[in-house]
């Protein structure tokens, strides 16, 4: 037998020992390749690298026509945390709780702890979220002729896990859990009775409304309202009855001027005491039109404010008050419809007949207040006084009324009213600018939420020029083709308005010349003479959103992305090209910042997931470029 040589035995046991090293490695890199794959296709494993689920009942065996107690146990990974149930950040996907439903068995209100408020690095404001471990509670109902035996009930939760710096996909955790049903009658088995003893007083927490949690803002006519309102309710009540008697010196009751004067007029000649009575259901008529509107303000509760978050609303009340302003300024009359100036204009005998007439000036006068007395109504809406809010209304209503109750039973008070003259034109022009202004107070603070201001300006425009040239002219001399043909055009206008709003509304930053992905390959995004920027982002992700408002907005960034072909990857609600590009870079956060170099070959050492500000970002950028001359 020949022998080796010592050297070559030594690179032999040299090859076996790397060997067996790769073997001892085979088992770790397995489970990184599995991971990779199947975050990939789904990411069907990430929910366990954020949080485990699991259910448990308050009860083994469960009688037939009962209800017990059901829990969801939620243990977050430490470094990490789910959203809550109601986001302060609106963008964020909320925490759920669902069950699959099973005929003859009920699941109740799911009941969620109180969240804590901190800061992260990735929100400017505090988030309401939760960390470590979680319940959330339910009742469980089983209808008495349910059949006995075994049943399996399950549900998931969906939520979104952050750490300190990002947030990542949503994502959703099955749970299930075993319960016993015997027959109605038969007395039940508690069980987990450890877990459920703070069951009662998370439901007590949560029963004034998942809104209460989130502070009340007013704005400052309103915190002055809310003052008024704090000092007692007699108070109150005389405040509002003031406020209504101030009503009449607004451009709101002059459309009813001339038919009230007419009916009270017309009436002259009876007596005191039957003048005082018809009078007090006219006015009557009048504060119940604004019960009306206290009571509809109280029931819309906060949804009130929530209405003048969404522009459309807030462009309707500014054109309805350019509108009336116009009125004021002579552009046209407001006036009321010919056939009830017909049918009241004239004595209408009766206490019915009074008590109509008050509705009818309730219903023109109510509208106009509203938009005046703003700040009332928005505070009744705020704090959701159902009751309180209706009577101070009526109240108010009263207020509005009390100089025609003077006016009828003292009629001779009518021919000392002042005559109509140019003080009366003044005056209108004087209310005309607070009109205005009334109208600028709603607009201004949504247009500067607005990205094209100019294009919303002149939307809003178009929509109040188009009405009152269409519409709102009923001056005499205009031949019937003409009206038509005004009618047209003004329709025409308005639609103009609405596309300019529109689209402003709908704008978006254009410092940096994005292009949104729509299926490309890598291959079809790679230029060839420059590199590459993909920002994978959602709706939901605050950190995306912080980089739109600060990083991507840098004038350094801006100059530097013109040497970038800039991507945008909506990830959202991703379709199958999206999914197929977020599983070949990996994408399993939001944002995730990748850069190619100009033959679409990712540049890995520059990769991020997460918030990055604007200096790092440009060093980075500088780098591709480095990179991408090479």
């Amino acid at each position: 037998m020949l022998k080796r040589p010592k050297k070559v035995i030594a690179r032999t046991e040299k090859r076996l020992r790397r060997r067996k090293q790769m073997l001892k490695r085979l088992p770790i890199l397995a489970t990184l390749l599995a991971f990779f794959v199947s975050a990939g296709h789904g990411y069907a494993q990430l929910d366990t690298q954020y949080l485990t689920a699991r259910a448990v009942a308050s009860a083994e065996k469960v009688p037939a026509g009962s209800t017990f107690k059901l829990a969801v146990i939620a243990d977050i990974a430490p470094g990490f945390h789910i959203n809550s149930d109601a986001p302060l950040d609106p963008n964020l996907i909320p925490t759920r709780v669902t069950f699959e439903p099973i005929d003859g068995i009920s699941f109740g209100k799911v009941y969620y702890p109180d969240a804590e408020v901190k800061k992260f690095d990735f929100a400017e404001e505090p988030l309401a979220v939760y960390e470590g471990s979680v319940k959330f509670f339910t009742e469980v109902t089983v209808k008495r002729n349910f059949p006995p035996g075994k049943v399996t009930l399950r549900g998931k939760l969906s939520y979104q896990a952050c750490n300190d710096h990002n947030c990542f996909l949503p994502q959703e955790v099955t749970f299930e859990v075993p319960v016993e049903i015997v027959p109605a009658g038969e007395p039940m088995v508690a069980a987990n009775q450890d877990i459920f003893a703070g069951f009662d007083s998370q439901v007590r927490a949560e029963e004034p409304a998942p809104e209460s949690k989130q502070a009340v803002t007013f704005t400052r006519e309103e915190q002055r309202a809310k003052e008024i309102i704090d000092r007692g309710f007699i108070y109150a009540l005389v405040a509002f009855f003031i406020f209504g008697l101030a009503l009449n010196l607004t451009p709101c009751v002059y459309p009813v001027i001339p038919i009230t004067v007419s009916y009270f007029g017309a009436q002259s000649s009876e007596g005191r005491g039957a003048a005082f009575a018809k009078a007090s259901v006219y006015v009557l008529g009048i504060a119940i039109v604004f019960s009306l509107l206290g009571l509809i303000s109280g029931l819309a509760g906060k949804q009130w404010g929530f209405l003048f978050q969404n522009p459309w609303f807030v462009v309707a009340v500014t054109v309805i008050i350019l509108a009336m302003a116009a009125s004021m300024f002579g552009a046209f009359e407001i006036t009321v419809p010919a056939g009830i100036m017909n049918k009241f204009g004239r004595a209408r005998e009766g206490i019915v007949g009074s008590f109509i007439m008050g509705l009818t000036v309730g219903v023109v006068i109510a509208p106009c207040a509203a938009g005046i007395i703003i700040g009332l109504v928005g505070l009744v809406a705020k704090l959701g006084i159902v009751v309180k809010g209706t009577i101070l209304f009526f109240v108010m209503g009263l207020g509005l009324g009390l100089p025609y109750l003077l006016l009828a039973t003292f009629s001779n008070l009518l021919s000392r009213l002042p005559q109509s003259g140019m003080w009366m034109v003044w005056i209108k022009k004087f209310f005309g600018i607070l009109l205005v202004g009334v109208a600028l107070y709603f607009f201004l603070p949504q247009a500067s939420h607005i990205h094209d201001q100019l294009g919303f300006y002149m939307g809003v425009l178009a929509i109040f020029g188009g009405l009152l040239l269409g519409f709102l002219d009923h001056a005499p001399g205009y031949t019937p083709g003409f009206k038509r043909f005004r009618a047209v055009f003004g329709l025409l206008v308005i639609l103009f308005g609405i596309f300019l709003t529109n689209r402003a509304i709908h704008s978006k930053p254009s410092a940096i010349a994005w292009e949104h992905y729509e299926g490309q390959s890598v291959e079809q995004l790679a230029t060839g003479d420059r590199p590459v920027f993909m920002d994978f982002y959602a709706d939901w992700c605050a950190p995306c959103k912080e980089m739109d408002h600060k990083t991507f907005k840098d004038p350094q960034v801006v100059e530097l992305s013109k040497r970038f072909r800039m991507i945008k990857v909506d990830c959202t609600a991703p379709d199958e090209a999206t999914r197929a590009l977020m599983q070949r870079f990996g994408v399993t956060g939001m944002p995730t910042l990748v850069f190619l170099a100009p033959d679409g070959t990712e540049l890995k050492a520059l990769r991020e997931i997460g918030y990055m500000g604007p200096e790092e970002f440009a060093a980075r950028m500088r780098q591709a470029l480095a990179a991408a001359q090479k």
